[in-house]
């Protein structure tokens, strides 16, 4: 499955972000302890920078209809 995402993803699929698949971690959009699978749906590659903030609850995560996403710091 992380082959198949770095072919699909090309990469960090935060907006603006340019590490290859290489530097990036498989990241599950709906975690295991909410009941996500583990599937190629659901996971995306994320750099290491911002798979931490995907998991930090002080931001806020948005999907752009191109599959990407943002994180903004929560007020």
């Amino acid at each position: 499955m992380r082959i198949a995402m770095g072919l699909r993803d090309g990469g960090c699929t935060t907006e603006g972000c340019d590490r290859p698949p290489a530097l990036c971690q498989a990241h599950h959009d709906l975690s295991w302890g909410t009941g996500g699978d583990t599937n190629l749906a659901t996971g995306r590659l994320l750099c290491q920078r911002h798979h931490t903030l995907a998991h930090d609850t002080r931001y806020q995560t948005t999907s752009a209809p191109n599959g990407k996403v943002a994180f903004t710091r929560r007020t």
